[in-house]
């Protein structure tokens, strides 16, 4: 807008004895234009981001592999050649639906049949405020060998999670209390965390539940799906169907 009218006043200035005071006064409104040309492009901007329609933003990674941490909990067949990575919180409303709509189906069908593991890392969403320290109850659950028992029973008492909860389980695990105790408090389960959190934020992910599906080479997943949410089991398996198609056969 500022650069059409001042070519517009440049190409044919008044032919009279003010020129030069009429030259000044368009230079201070092409001064004003400029500015009001900026202001119009900032309030868009402020307009697009509170109407939905967010600043552009750099495209996410293209995942094709994961790493395998040998520290995550897994379960299924240690042969099988297919696996789901997920990364979930233990507070979140999505997650908890997927463990109680979802997974069943899968478990029964893929990862109790011994053709896919599940492989489990922590995201803890900083404004859930129980989803860390269940994370850690968890894990320190896992040092005496019932990780999966204490996972399944957090996802299933989420209305509840607490310290109170964390110690009620355990006894009902009949765990080595003290032991459990001193766990809670030990630093290196808070970095576990952390790390599972920066793997995932390095990958993109912003939300839980987080999935990717994809062949075991090595240490590595390959070949890899991301699936974002509870999503239908139908789409899962279709994943994992495609997972397996393209897997060496044992």
């Amino acid at each position: 807008m500022a650069c059409a009218i001042l070519a517009a006043c440049s190409v044919n200035p008044p032919a009279h004895t003010g020129n030069e005071e009429i030259l000044n006064k368009l230079g201070e409104m092409s001064k004003q234009i400029t500015t009001l040309s900026d202001d119009v492009s900032v309030i868009k901007k402020a307009l697009a981001v509170a109407m939905g329609g967010a600043p552009e933003q750099p495209k996410p990674p293209v995942i094709t592999t994961i790493d395998l941490d040998d520290a995550s909990p897994v379960r299924g067949d240690e042969n099988a050649t297919v696996a789901i990575v997920e990364f979930s919180d233990y507070q979140c409303p999505f997650c908890g639906r997927f463990h109680a709509q979802v997974l069943p189906s899968l478990k029964k069908a893929y990862i109790d049949a011994g053709k896919v593991r599940h492989i489990f890392r922590d995201f803890p969403l900083d404004f859930h405020p129980q989803a860390k320290d269940a994370s850690i109850a968890a894990n320190c659950v896992g040092e005496q060998k019932a990780y999966w028992e204490m996972h399944d029973s957090l996802f299933a008492n989420q209305n509840r999670l607490g310290a109170a909860l964390y110690e009620e389980l355990a006894k009902k695990m009949n765990l080595d209390m003290a032991s459990f105790q001193a766990c809670l408090k030990n630093a290196k389960q808070a970095e576990k965390i952390e790390k599972d959190l920066s793997y995932g934020q390095s990958l993109g992910i912003d939300g839980t539940p987080s999935f990717f599906i994809g062949r075991i080479e090595g240490k590595k997943l390959v070949d890899v799906k991301q699936i974002v949410g509870a999503q239908p089991p139908a789409v899962f398996a279709q994943a994992i169907e495609a997972a397996l198609g393209g897997a060496p056969k044992n």
